[in-house]
């Protein structure tokens, strides 16, 4: 070091005496003084690299394009914890047979799920001053002086011009969300501000700001099972058999969660609803209000499996599975194009559209309502929907003067648009069973010391038991009438759905398949 700083802080090589501590505290000072004079860092500034800022600083419509759609995580993260407990008894029956039975308990928490934490379309949030903007930018573009008059017929001209010998149109719920009286959901993720020059009328927590969408450490699950298991090994247990070794085991079980929302794909299927890969929200306000049978719960599952050794080198081998189908969502689609989905499918006012039937929860299709009474339920939401009722966010319109409820009921926007679900036909199916039956013999001979053949072949879903809805392909939840959902699918239709091949590799509950191997051990 050459600066007098540096000498005094660290002294001079080989020199008999050192300078005191002491002497490198006013150094020490006028270099921090340097150093802040010389950085642009400010505490009191803004962190540009912080998403937070945008549920507050966000103004002028400047920087408030910023989107982070399940892709971000909480600033406020904390790790995915469970807690299992497990409570059993063991007792050897006689030599070789043991039977034991096990309650096991499992709690999960702060798993993750895709949050809006701008809670964009929440009513909780809702800003007068949009909605009257949205309302007269709408009546302006329609050259119209009122609403009634906008959605009288042909009262729209300015957006639905007559065209090809057919009159002008109404305005729609479109229209209206369009120019902000829904959320920015609506334009595609961008804030009203710098989409529209004025905040939606359900923005959110800052209006200015567009969806900010976190990975939130929210979710819990709950996992009860009573699981049970008989496994025998014997020797010699009758004449031509060297030794036995068998194995069932039953498990009566309830796997709950908090579920999730409509996935990318428009999913509602055990894939798309698996909490281990992040899924959105349910509902904005209360993550955990459709808590129910989660979508990969099978209440009963009975296997069993084995082999026998034969004399001369032969083994046979078998391994089954039974378990009862999973459950799934009833969820009501978005039937309608264009914007303003949260006066249509948002039951709950948080601002999350889609939502399940009203009266069910997650799971609820296959526990508690099946295909024998599935129409009931969907009779009961449509009878919701012939009354015109108003969403949680059309109510919101009615209290506060803007519209009523029966201009709400003419542009569609109310209960799925003002459009009945469609009953499931004759014959609908439920969510199926697994059934497979896999077996192998091989045979084991040793030619030297050190080299040992195995040639075997093997048969899975010996019994060709057909399969369907296991969690990549399964019938939708989404009650949208068409075939493969559960509310269009017979037994027919139910083969979109089957089990198939595959890529030729053993899929489980695939048609059944022969394999031939050869092991050399050496």
């Amino acid at each position: 070091p050459t600066s007098a700083s540096a000498i005094a802080i660290c002294g001079k090589k080989n020199a008999t005496t050192y300078p005191l501590i002491g002497n490198a505290v006013g150094p020490l000072i006028a270099l921090q003084k340097a150093f802040v004079a010389g950085t642009p860092f400010n505490l009191q500034a803004p962190n540009p690299a912080y998403v937070g800022q945008y549920l507050t600083d966000c103004t002028g419509g400047t920087n408030c394009s910023f989107v982070a759609q399940n892709d971000m995580f909480n600033p406020n993260y904390k790790t995915p914890r469970s807690v299992q407990m497990n409570i059993g008894i063991q007792r050897e029956l006689r030599r070789g047979t043991v039977f034991s039975a096990d309650f096991v308990r499992n709690v999960q928490t702060h798993y993750l799920l895709g949050v809006d934490q701008n809670h964009t379309g929440d009513i909780r949030y809702f800003n007068l001053a949009g909605a009257n903007a949205a309302i007269a930018a709408t009546l302006a573009a329609c050259n119209a002086v009122s609403i009634s008059a906008a959605i009288a017929p042909a009262g729209c001209p300015g957006l639905h011009p007559a065209a090809n010998g057919a009159p002008a149109g109404p305005a729609t719920m479109a229209d209206f969300a369009g120019n902000g009286l829904g959320s920015t959901a609506d334009l595609g993720g961008s804030s009203c501000l710098a989409a529209l020059g004025h905040p939606c009328a359900f923005g959110g927590i800052n209006p200015l700001a567009p969806q900010l969408g976190f990975l939130s450490p929210v979710g819990r699950s709950l996992y009860d099972g009573l699981q049970m298991k008989l496994l025998e090994n014997v020797n010699t247990p009758f004449r031509g058999v060297r030794a036995l070794n068998y194995q069932i085991s039953y498990a009566l079980s309830k796997f709950e969660n908090t579920g999730g929302g409509v996935g990318a794909d428009g999913a509602v299927t055990a894939a798309a609803n698996d909490q281990d890969f992040i899924i959105p929200a349910l509902d904005n306000q209360n993550v955990n209000r459709y808590f129910g049978p989660s979508t990969l719960d099978r209440t009963h599952q009975f296997s069993f499996g084995g082999y026998a050794s034969f004399r001369g080198g032969l083994q046979w081998g078998v391994i089954a599975h039974f378990d009862s189908p999973f459950p799934n969502t009833l969820t009501v689609p978005n039937t309608a194009t264009g914007a303003g989905e949260i006066f249509r499918t948002d039951f709950t006012g948080s601002g999350v559209t889609q939502d399940p039937l009203p009266g069910t929860k997650v799971g609820s299709f296959d526990r508690g309502i099946n295909a024998n009474n599935i129409n009931q339920a969907i009779t009961n939401f449509n009878n919701l929907v012939a009354a015109g009722t108003p969403t949680p966010a059309g109510n919101v319109l009615i209290q506060n003067g803007l519209f009523t409820q029966s201009q709400l009921q003419a542009i569609g926007g109310t209960y799925n648009g003002g459009v009945p679900l469609a009953l499931a036909p004759p014959g609908q199916v439920n969510m199926s069973w697994l059934r497979t039956f896999d077996s192998t013999i091989t045979w084991n001979y040793k030619i030297k010391e050190r080299l040992t053949i195995s040639p075997s072949v093997a048969a899975f879903n010996i019994f060709n038991f057909v399969n369907f809805d296991l969690p990549t392909s399964e019938m939708s939840g989404l009650l949208n009438g068409a075939v493969g959902s559960i509310n269009g699918t017979n037994y027919a239709g139910h083969f979109a759905n089957r089990v198939g091949a595959g890529t030729g590799v053993y899929t489980l509950g695939s048609p059944r398949q022969v394999e031939f191997g050869l092991k050399l051990a050496f």
